[in-house]
């Protein structure tokens, strides 16, 4: 039925990677174990170290000839649905996809809320203000109990302080102790001190890296900037490993996607589209390579007749509560807000498309976006499984 690979949550997806970890630490996950990583691989190491890079794609990884992370790859995974950084980078927190956490891009129709909101940095789509400052609270946003509660071992979070306590991370890293870092050589620093540092418990230490993703954003993916930054994560993770020999511990390098390179001719507007915005309910939802999609109920027809005729060498068109059925957000019962978030439609890009609207306060940005993320294409939906024993 689909023309392209979707998530195999199961067994070689990262959620089975999570639920791996979690049964490692003697909790019951709900998802398969990952198949060539089980929780028993994992028990001789007193430290699982997961350092998360942003943005680096499988298929990237493999360009990188003769670096240490390409000699460590143990296997390739699948993200999630989306393949984006709310939907897949939340999951390493939350331990499971989107079927679970209901989030659903970097642009969230939020019923609690009454607006399409940008969750992370938790503003409405169309600026401003933390929505905080308004007596939102994220228990209100989210519903999904701590991953990492019950775990017999002790939890670290290792992120950037631009982000260490804003509500989204205070959210989703219950339980876990919250190290703020500065920029990511500043990550390798913190993560030898405590790896190094003896504890009577085994231990969990997750770091995310946000730089790799954030410059091929604004670059692109074959940029020399993030070429880079490749290499200098590459030599850092090896001295990381070097320095921590004999601590029995495993450094696992994950990723939450990949990303595509696109240009402002593949970039295509609604209000371009005749007749296009008369049909929605509320502006676009989702991430520019997936987007949610909500339908006037008379302007159901008329929307069909305008994707099938003028949008359809751009894109894949399918109801959302179908793509909820087939798995593409995870396997279960679905999350009741998940339901309320996924668009009646949802129109996944083909090939490098990008798909955009315009509020009323739109300007536009001095710089094009190269780089993106969030559909189906193996640049954006395969991640590597690097495997470290130390």
């Amino acid at each position: 039925m689909y023309e392209f690979e979707k998530p195999d949550y199961r067994g070689n997806s990262i959620i089975n990677l999570m639920s791996s970890i979690s049964g490692n630490f003697g909790k019951k996950h709900d998802y398969p174990e990952l198949g060539c990583l089980k929780s028993g691989d994992l028990g001789k190491f007193r430290n699982i170290v997961l350092i998360v890079i942003d943005g680096l794609g499988y298929n990237y990884l493999k360009t990188k000839k003769r670096s240490f992370l390409l000699d460590n790859l143990k296997s390739k995974m699948t993200s999630t649905f989306l393949s984006s950084t709310v939907c897949a980078n939340t999951s390493f927190s939350v331990g499971y996809p989107p079927q679970q956490h209901a989030l659903t891009g970097w642009d969230i129709n939020l019923k609690e809320v009454g607006a399409i909101t940008a969750i992370l940095p938790f503003v409405p789509k169309y600026g401003f203000e933390s929505l905080s400052k308004a007596n939102f609270d994220m228990n209100g946003i989210m519903d999904i109990k701590s991953f990492h509660e019950g775990f017999k071992g002790k939890c670290f979070t290792l992120i950037d302080k631009k982000i260490s306590n804003s509500p989204f991370t205070n959210y989703v890293s219950k339980d876990t102790e919250i190290i703020p870092t500065g920029n990511y050589k500043n990550t390798f620093t913190k993560l030898k001190k405590l790896i190094k540092k003896r504890s009577r418990k085994r231990r969990l230490i997750h770091a995310y890296i946000l730089e790799l993703d954030s410059m091929t954003h604004r670059e692109g993916v074959k940029s020399r900037k993030v070429n880079e930054i490749f290499w200098d994560l590459d030599n850092r993770i090896k001295s990381l490993s070097e320095s921590v020999k004999g601590t029995n511990s495993l450094i696992l390098v994950v990723s939450d996607h990949g990303l595509t390179d696109t240009s402002p001719k593949n970039e295509i507007w609604i209000e371009n589209i005749a007749g296009l915005k008369e049909c929605l309910t509320i502006p676009l939802a989702g991430e520019p390579r997936a987007r949610d999609v909500f339908i006037r109920p008379g302007k159901v027809k008329e929307f069909e007749r305008i994707v099938k005729t003028k949008l359809s060498k751009f894109c894949w068109c399918f109801r959302g509560e179908q793509l909820i059925k087939d798995n593409f957000y995870g396997l279960g019962k679905p999350n009741k807000k998940l339901l309320e978030r996924v668009g009646d439609y949802v129109l996944i890009m083909k090939e490098n498309y990008i798909l955009r609207d315009k509020l009323a306060n739109y300007e536009k940005p001095e710089k094009f976006d190269k780089g993106q993320h969030g559909g189906v294409s193996d640049d954006e939906m395969f991640v590597p499984l690097i495997s470290i024993e130390c």
